[in-house]
């Protein structure tokens, strides 16, 4: 199964590198994984032509989405109105092809909220300590039901050992470290996440699970996968 996967196209600003990412594409994706912040500043219509124009490169792709810190909480169900032909994944998941692919969608969490979080989100940090121990009850069951390939879907990162390239001191405000435990617990088959606009490292290993980091300001291309 071929796979296209991309974040933070922050639209409009980062636009014209995606669209331009876009006809650059080499393989015709039977899947296209939008790991959040694809709007700036909750712009919730620049999802448009996002959308319009990977529709019209990949006519039969499945589109599946998760909400970014672009995306605000509370606007959800705003995107799934508007755009419904996407499958929007908020620390839910989808089964495809008959259970031969699992997804779990999540903004993810972080080693640390950010000062402007816990002021303005009630509750994150707890939020933030529960979300590895939910994705790992979701992932067991999906395999428990069979499931032979699960692919974990975040905007925030899974583990600090792609970060390099971001100043350290800002590692805690990228991605969720506790994340690594269910990774190395045969769980998830791969990873894929953004948000980590200056990683230098495109995937990592955590055991023998790549982890993707596909954020379009980080890659200046659409990342490619084959499942």
């Amino acid at each position: 199964m071929d796979i296209v996967a991309t974040s933070d196209v922050h639209s409009p600003e980062y636009l014209p590198l995606y669209l331009d990412a876009l006809r650059r594409v080499s393989i015709e994706p039977e899947l296209v994984l939008f790991a959040g912040d694809v709007v700036d500043k909750n712009k919730v219509l620049m999802f448009k032509p996002v959308y319009e124009a990977t529709r019209k490169m990949f006519p039969e792709a499945k589109v599946v989405a998760v909400f970014g810190n672009e995306e605000y909480r509370g606007y959800e169900r705003l995107y799934e109105q508007l755009y419904k032909d996407v499958t929007w994944l908020n620390d839910s998941y989808i089964v495809l092809y008959e259970g031969k692919l699992c997804i779990i969608g999540t903004r993810g969490g972080l080693d640390k909220p950010t000062p402007w979080q816990l002021h303005h989100i009630p509750g994150i940090d707890k939020y933030y300590a529960e979300l590895p121990i939910k994705v790992e009850q979701i992932a067991i069951e999906l395999r428990k039901n069979g499931c032979k390939r699960v692919l974990l879907l975040s905007h925030y990162g899974v583990t600090r050992k792609n970060l390099s390239g971001e100043k350290q001191e800002a590692y805690p405000y990228l991605a969720c470290s506790k994340f690594e435990r269910i990774i190395r617990k045969e769980l998830i088959d791969i990873v894929v996440h953004g948000h980590v606009h200056l990683g230098t490292l495109e995937v990592v290993y955590l055991r023998d699970v790549p982890v993707y980091n596909v954020s379009l300001p980080a890659r200046k291309k659409l990342v490619e996968i084959r499942v």
